[in-house]
């Protein structure tokens, strides 16, 4: 016989039961039809005749901890009030190779640090006189970066060479970008386009304005579209007039957009319409989230783009850029400036990339001033939310959650962070989130975000293949993978991007170039579409697709590191005291033969670093047969078996222009499986070629029958088909033929029949 049983929203609301003997409770809360319900909370108070109970324990969870930094350890304990006495709660080491040294181990929250490299397990016990709980972590110990990281290559003027990015590097340029632009420009655009920006000029030149149009952020696709813009511009279109048309056409709105842009920003250097067009106060708790950062750090990124393209010869948005940066400089910062951070991570990026782009133009120290700035706003985020990673100082997050593009967007920034200043705190932090996705929260095709929370992370371990995985998260993960290839020298790093980017990313736009993907589940229902009402996906696909030279090579003072296999001519800069260009030629991912060619201004010498494919990176899955490695390598036709360090083939010698690397790498069709921890994966497999996952379109087949895992799978050119693919066919349990195209081609033919399983 209960009674009160309110339902009063965000507070805890008392009811009453008779006397009952149980040790199970369960409560229910039906809706009223209108609204979805929730419990976020619930407490059971004793009414002194319950017998005592173990104390609950958490330890917390896994993590990683960088040799010579600590770890933050904050258990939970509880208990029954009133029963037993205090609780003595002792964190001990239980196994592990090195000494751990706790600061104070009879604290929940306490740190520690250990003395060596390896797996260590930690226990927190709690005990109230005669009983005791205790609870684990894992900890793995790892050594420390190297003391330099490797230096991005800045996507400028190439030449593409292959069957597959010709064409999609074509169908951007062509379709989509001017797409972007026609939508933006339109004077009407109700998410708010170039519009914006001319209102705000009008305003702040004493004219008539209109409100702003959109969503607070609505500058950021403003912004995206630009770099796209620049990007594709510094593609050789190699005669093909319909992109020397689209080209000309993008060079004509640059000249159009940037000064009504220019004209909108402050005199003091600001620069956010919606800000410039209402009364919201700068960078107010009221306001954090408006998107001031995500929007500027975007401005950013755009203007180096730009700079780059015109090979510096037009610094009207660089200098704009600067002077934005400058009056976040000057507002935010350490007292008597303003303590800050915004509800969506971007700016944090942006200004470290910004800042090593000053320091490259105009000198080195002149840009430190903006990656001091970065770590300051990342070192705000406390005391808010997990939907915005502001739950925890960012130096004690080790899970991923909330908001999978804030996400990966902030664990991006922090390793920037934590190159640029060898923190060891921001090094361990960043290791743990890495390994927590990696291990624990990614999906076969490189996406993130299960959607369980706000377009977020969920449980460890939860990928139902309905996923969420944003567009715009797949990015995030390419700059997050990229930047621990940078500090770490690591080719897993690229291993994963590469997933990612052929795989998460790739299809979210379709083969014509027309319409795109918002979300990228597994098992797809229905077709894309030309615009949605948050188009921030729209000019972030495409900049990060066209930004092939820097995901493709990365180098140091002494070694170029070949991390993709791309048909192609890239300028990697100097090297070694000589400019080098790398001369792909491969129809990877359809045929595993690369040659690689490389040219050396002069003769020098310098190491040419070839990743070395690794698809089993994740500890999710484990596929068959094995097609790692790489099967042969010749050096102007002599075989040669270089040393393999962090997964790099290192080739090592003096290089005159027009050496060869001629390498073989094994194309297989392999079976993957979830390990048993991944309820929705378990009873079913995943087939990939080379970095291609594939799937099954029910245009071709049922897509609900069972492949039999005795199976034979063969390989088929199909040139014809969805622009020219390799087809695996095979036949279903009941021998009727399997036909399984890539996943990033899907839901290009037959709209009647939309649907297709991963």
């Amino acid at each position: 016989n209960p009674s009160g049983l309110g339902v009063e929203e965000n507070r805890y609301n008392t009811t009453t039961f008779d006397e009952v003997t149980t040790s199970k409770l369960r409560l229910e809360m039906d809706s009223d039809g209108t609204f979805s319900t929730g419990i976020l909370e619930w407490k059971v108070y004793d009414s002194g005749k319950s017998p005592d109970f173990l104390p609950s324990v958490e330890a917390g969870v896994d993590r990683v901890v960088v040799l010579g930094g600590k770890t933050y350890l904050s258990g939970h304990v509880k208990t029954l009030q009133g029963k037993g006495g205090d609780v003595k709660v002792t964190w001990s080491k239980i196994s592990g190779p090195g000494t751990v040294t706790f600061a104070d181990a009879a604290r929940t929250e306490t740190t520690a640090v250990f003395s060596d490299v390896g797996d260590y397990v930690l226990q927190l016990t709690a005990t109230r006189g005669t009983l005791s709980a205790s609870d684990t972590l894992i900890t793995k110990v790892i050594a420390p970066p190297p003391a330099t990281h490797l230096s991005l290559i800045d996507t400028r003027s190439y030449t593409l060479d292959s069957s597959l990015w010709n064409s999609r590097a074509k169908a951007l340029i062509v379709n989509w970008i001017p797409h972007c632009i026609a939508k933006i420009s339109d004077p009407e655009v109700k998410e708010g386009g170039i519009n914006n920006f001319i209102d705000a000029a009008n305003k702040l030149a004493g004219k008539p304005a209109g409100p702003h149009r959109g969503y607070v952020f609505s500058n950021a696709w403003v912004y995206n579209t630009i770099e796209s813009i620049c990007v594709a511009l510094m593609v050789d279109p190699q005669g093909d007039k319909e992109i020397i048309e689209a080209q000309k056409a993008m060079k004509q709105t640059l000249e159009d957009w940037i000064p009504k842009i220019l004209a909108a920003q402050e005199p003091d250097g600001y620069l956010q319409t919606a800000f410039t067009l209402s009364n919201r106060k700068r960078w107010s708790p009221e306001y954090r989230g408006d998107h001031e950062g995500y929007v500027a750090g975007y401005f950013l990124e755009c203007a180096i783009a730009h700079y780059m393209l015109t090979e510096r010869s037009d610094d009207r948005l660089y200098q704009a850029a600067k002077r934005l940066a400058d009056c976040w400089y000057n507002n935010i910062g350490p007292a008597p400036k303003k303590e800050w951070y915004d509800g969506h991570q971007e700016m944090e990026i942006a200004l470290v990339r910004f800042g090593r782009f000053v320091n490259d133009v105009e000198g080195k120290g002149a840009g430190d001033k903006y990656i001091q700035l970065a770590k300051f706003l990342l070192d705000c985020r406390k005391d808010g939310s997990e939907y915005d990673q502001s739950h925890l100082p960012v130096i004690q997050q080790y899970e991923a959650v909330g908001h999978a593009v804030r996400a990966t967007y902030s664990y991006a920034a922090m390793s920037d962070v934590a190159m640029e200043t060898g923190d060891t705190d921001y090094q361990s932090a960043v290791m743990s989130l890495w390994d927590n996705i990696v291990n624990k929260k990614y999906y076969v095709t490189g996406g993130v975000g299960s959607g369980e929370t706000s377009e977020g992370y969920g449980p460890n371990y939860s990928l139902p293949h309905n996923a969420y995985c944003e567009s715009c998260s797949s990015c995030g993960e390419i700059f997050f993978q990229h930047k621990l290839n940078l500090a770490y020298h690591d080719a897993r790093y690229a291993d994963l991007y590469e997933e990612t980017l052929y795989n998460a990313l790739l299809g979210s736009i379709d083969l014509e170039g027309k319409n795109f993907y918002y979300q990228n589940p597994l098992e797809t229902r229905g077709m894309r579409y030309p615009w949605h009402v948050c188009p921030c996906c729209v000019g972030n696909i495409p900049r990060v697709l066209l930004m092939l030279p820097t995901w493709t090579y990365v180098k140091d003072k002494d070694s170029v590191y070949v991390n993709l296999f791309i048909g192609s001519t890239m300028k990697v800069g100097e090297v070694a005291g000589t400019d080098v260009t790398m001369v792909q030629k491969t129809d990877y991912p359809w045929s595993g033969d690369v040659a690689i060619t490389v040219n050396p201004a002069k003769e020098s010498k310098f190491a040419v670093k070839i990743r070395v494919p690794n698809l089993s990176v994740s500890e999710l899955y484990s596929s068959t047969p094995d097609a790692d490695g790489i099967v042969s390598i010749q050096v102007n036709g002599t075989p040669v078996t270089p040393a393999i360090d962090k997964g790099y083939a290192a080739i090592d010698r003096t290089w005159k222009a027009g050496d060869k690397i001629e390498l073989v790498l094994p194309i297989k069709i392999q079976r993957i499986k979830g390990i048993d921890k991944i309820a929705a994966t378990r009873g079913r497999v995943a087939l990939r070629v080379g970095p291609l996952i594939y799937c099954a379109e029910r245009v071709d087949q049922d897509i609900t029958k069972v492949l039999d895992p005795k199976a034979e799978l063969t390989l088929q050119w199909q040139p014809d088909l969805l622009g020219g693919v390799n087809i695996i066919k095979g036949t279903f349990a009941d021998h009727s033929p399997l036909l399984a195209i890539p996943y990033y081609a899907r839901q290009n033919r037959d709209e009647q029949a939309s649907s297709s399983r991963g």
